[in-house]
């Protein structure tokens, strides 16, 4: 159940933060070089925005390769990925199909199908192919997913930083001031509520999640209530996550506004790669949507 809840938490927050791309806050069109579709029991769809990730911890890597059109989309998470080759979907390689972010929307495929990458080269460029069958654990119905293809641009594109006066999530990284657009999501999930905190400007991502939301009170990631992640770019070895030092005070929340401030110590996603960054003095101002 608990390897089931990490990975439902872990989809959910980045099925939002990849939603949250394709609005005004930061989007470009660079992005549609890659593309991601399948069939949802013989219905066609195709992904608006697809992307993929890859992460490093204790030598081993995963890869996460995603497309979504709306609140629609596939993820699909390869747990040893060595390039080129088929991938059994298992506990260890999942398939998710997802209807909306909440977790009430997701289909999980732990055992029947397959991933077959055809083509890889390390920030250039990964195309395959996919089919699973996942099923909604909320309401025990399925779904097969037929004909899946994608092929993703793994160059990182360079966008430029704003000076935007719409900034509400600000805080200091490794004491340097930064400001973020933002956007906040009320999640309800088999997991209990999340609280999404979705920040960008150009490159940089700042997001925040608070699980088993309830309101005013300390969120502490050690006891398993939160989670901050910084991107200082899109490169596999820009990113930084800390599940386990830092803490999410809620000072304020009405039924659409949430206030509050933050702070995390995030070590480099990568495991080989000795930084981490230190995010202080950090708040938040702004409404949310329920979803």
């Amino acid at each position: 159940m608990q390897k089931l809840q990490s990975a439902l938490i872990a989809i959910i927050l980045l099925c939002v933060t990849f939603s949250s791309c394709k609005k005004e806050i930061n989007y470009h069109p660079e992005w549609d070089l890659s593309s991601m579709s399948g069939k949802v029991d013989g219905v066609l769809l195709q992904c608006s925005m697809a992307s993929a990730g890859f992460f490093t911890d204790g030598g081993k890597t995963t890869a996460q390769i995603l497309g979504s059109k709306g609140e629609f989309g596939f993820n699909l998470l390869i747990d040893d990925f060595k390039g080129v080759g088929t991938y059994s979907i298992s506990d260890r390689n999942i398939g998710t199909y997802l209807t909306n972010v909440s977790g009430t929307g997701t289909f999980m495929g732990f055992e029947k199908g397959t991933v077959k990458i055809t083509s890889y080269t390390a920030d250039k460029n990964i195309t395959g192919t996919f089919e699973f069958e996942a099923e909604n654990f909320s309401n025990s119905t399925k779904k097969t997913i037929t004909e899946g293809k994608f092929s993703i641009n793994l160059v990182p594109v360079k966008i430029p930083e704003t000076t935007n006066s719409t900034a509400n999530l600000k805080a200091k990284v490794d004491g340097i001031p930064q400001s973020f657009t933002a956007e906040a999501n009320l999640i309800a999930s088999p997991v209990g509520n999340i609280m999404t905190i979705i920040g960008v400007n150009g490159e940089k991502n700042l997001s925040l999640g608070i699980f088993e939301y309830k309101g005013v009170g300390v969120y502490e990631f050690k006891k398993g209530l939160g989670q901050g992640d910084y991107a200082q770019d899109r490169t596999p070895s820009g990113s930084f996550t800390d599940t386990e030092t830092g803490k999410i005070t809620v000072t304020s929340v009405t039924s659409t506004t949430i206030k509050g401030t933050f702070e995390f110590v995030a070590p480099n996603q990568d495991s080989r790669i000795n930084t981490k960054r230190t995010i202080t003095d950090g708040t938040f101002e702004m409404k949310y949507t329920k979803l």
